[in-house]
């Protein structure tokens, strides 16, 4: 009997530090990518497919998609801080777009 499939394995490709939006410190990190290899009585052989890239912050083990670990740290804090509204001054979370008072995108 001949025993064969799949499994998912990941790698570390790069490593460095980031910035890092969760610890809001500066933190090492791990570039990781995940791959699907065939394996042969539960041996991994070859790489089939990419499954995707991230990064994975030494701190809190986090896991973030590839760019965070080019932003810059007034980067992170701009799109992690409240922001006040131009129009009317109110205050909104980081995630919105547009003003919870006025309606307004962001930035108008």
């Amino acid at each position: 009997m001949i025993i064969w499939g799949s499994t998912g394995r990941e790698k570390t490709i790069a490593q460095g530090q980031f910035f890092c939006p969760h610890c809001m410190q500066q933190r090492e990190y791990e570039h990781r990518k995940v791959s699907r290899y065939f394996t042969l009585y539960f041996i991994p052989l070859f790489s089939l497919e990419d499954l995707g890239e991230y990064v994975r912050c030494g701190g809190c083990a986090g896991e973030f998609q590839t760019h965070v670990a080019e932003w810059t740290e007034a980067q992170v804090l701009a799109l992690t801080q409240p922001w006040a509204c131009g129009a009317c001054g109110n205050h909104n979370p980081a995630h919105e777009s547009h003003c919870l008072g006025c309606a307004r995108p962001r930035g108008s």
